[in-house]
């Protein structure tokens, strides 16, 4: 008993210096943490990235070979998409092919059942709504059937992608029959094995498959000549920038991260913030990873608007997310937009406008949140963080629209010109800053309180510690994100 209490003396009241030398401490170096994280990380890395971009290049060349031989011939992209988007899921995904199987054959029939029994016909629901139905029940059905939890979260984001190709085939071909008339059985497996997006995305359209790897309509190959080489060399440095820039954000999440704050991890908040921008910089590194492979694969160098920059254009095709406008976000709304810009585009094309007019603005907006939430498949923790981010992206949006109208004030969600005829003070006045900047704030509090419920553990807990570790992130913080959104909801009846 005396020596327990000389230990408990000699720890807790020991001089102050060496308390914060305790506080400040690692326990990993910085050669420890190279050895022991950065090697492995870049070894997966350039493992991992090499199938992508191996396989997709080749692609590249093979569809321009096979263009240049036999120009009018849609079938061989069809046959080489379908080849080389095997051998990635062969390369990259070790199990669960029968999900990824099963999935793509039944959707196929589904929709050729309603195209061959249900066109024309007066019909009060549309038929991609039946699809929408039938192919999110088949994941989650999928998912509750998997005895192996590892092995369907390898193949939860394949899974997506399939389902939202197939749902906006089935948007796109309700009502143009042209585009139909081009959907078989090879076009249709060609798109939804496409290598460039097979694995990681992004979603592109059935339209931009079949036109993507076509020269632009209107241009002589000897006008392609002199400018190619440029176009490859700024085709060739894009594809390594962004391949450089996933191995930057997993090397980021995996080591730097735990590297950097590991003296000041033992307050909650730092630790909050390391969580949350662990799981942000992963989510840069896939989507980056996808941008490499999708341009990899991408024949596509006659583009107008490519030429301009070395960097890709903002309206790209390829761009797939932007870090800066989440890390640094004027609201919500602009982080929503920019984490994953095509499934945002996704969301917005088939499913929010779709459903505004029949059903107006809020049930659009609640139905686009739960496609959103069932598209990742039973993932609670991303139901619950959707579902939070969509009502704070409603008070955000009335009270500062409220403050606009009341000041007369530039502090609206969205930025307003430079020459705003509309409000009175101007983003640039002193009152506009200080309140974009509360805004801006309380943004950054809720990245972290919002990522921070992400981070992973070792191993399937089971059903008592799932259920502690759901809300254990929150519950450390004392839910305080949601305790402001109440206070927030009530101040926006206030004012």
């Amino acid at each position: 008993m005396d020596y327990y209490y000389d230990d408990y003396y000699d720890e807790y009241y020991d001089h102050p210096d060496q308390a914060a030398a305790r506080l400040f401490h690692r326990d990993l170096s910085i050669e420890e943490t190279i050895k022991n994280c950065v090697h492995p990380s870049l070894r997966f890395a350039t493992q991992y990235i090499t199938n992508f971009i191996a396989i997709n290049l080749l692609f590249s060349v093979l569809v321009l070979i096979v263009r240049k031989v036999f120009p009018t011939a849609q079938r061989s992209l069809h046959l080489l998409s379908c080849g080389c988007g095997a051998a990635l899921v062969y390369r990259v995904i070790d199990h669960g092919f029968y999900h990824f199987l099963q999935l793509a054959v039944s959707l196929y029939a589904v929709q050729w059942t309603l195209h061959r029994w249900l066109t024309g016909t007066g019909r009060y629901i549309k038929t991609p709504f039946i699809v929408i139905a039938y192919g999110i029940g088949n994941l989650l059905v999928s998912e509750l059937l998997e005895p192996s939890p590892e092995t369907w979260n390898r193949i939860r984001g394949t899974q997506m992608i399939l389902l939202m190709k197939a749902l906006s085939l089935a948007f796109d071909t309700d009502d143009n029959h042209s585009l139909r008339s081009q959907l078989t059985v090879l076009s249709y497996s060609g798109y939804i094995l496409c290598p460039a997006n097979i694995v990681l995305g992004p979603w592109i359209s059935f339209n931009d498959y079949l036109t993507i790897w076509k020269p632009p309509a209107g241009i002589e190959p000897k006008q392609c000549r002199s400018p190619s080489g440029r176009r490859m060399l700024i085709h060739v440095f894009r594809i390594v920038t962004s391949a450089l820039m996933a191995v930057g954000f997993l090397l980021t999440s995996n080591c730097m991260i735990d590297y950097l704050l590991a003296p000041i991890n033992s307050w909650k908040w730092v630790r909050a913030y390391g969580r949350a921008l662990s799981f942000r910089t992963s989510h840069y590194f896939i989507g980056y990873l996808s941008q490499c492979s999708m341009m990899a694969a991408a024949a596509d160098w006659h583009r107008a608007e490519d030429e301009r920059s070395i960097m890709l254009p903002v309206s790209s095709l390829y761009r797939i997310t932007s870090p800066m406008a989440v890390e640094f976000p004027r609201s919500l709304v602009q982080v929503v937009t920019a984490w994953n810009i095509p499934m945002h585009l996704w969301l917005k094309r088939y499913i929010f406008r779709t459903t505004k007019r029949p059903f107006g603005t809020g049930t659009a907006i609640a139905l686009t949140y739960i496609i959103s939430s069932l598209l990742h498949g039973l993932h609670y923790r991303l139901w619950i963080t959707l579902l939070t981010i969509g009502s704070w992206t409603f008070v955000e949006h009335e009270v500062r629209k409220k403050l606009a109208t009341i000041y007369s004030a530039c502090v609206l969600v969205g930025k307003c010109p430079s020459s705003c005829t509309v409000h009175q003070h101007k983003s640039n006045s002193v009152f506009c800053t200080v309140i974009n900047m509360l805004f801006f704030a309380l943004n950054i509090f809720n990245l972290i309180y919002l990522g921070c419920i992400f981070e992973s553990s070792e191993g399937p807990p089971d059903e008592v510690q799932q259920d502690k570790s759901m809300f254990g992130p929150w519950t450390e913080l004392n839910y305080a994100s949601h305790w402001l959104l109440v206070f927030a909801y009530l101040f926006y009846f206030v004012i």
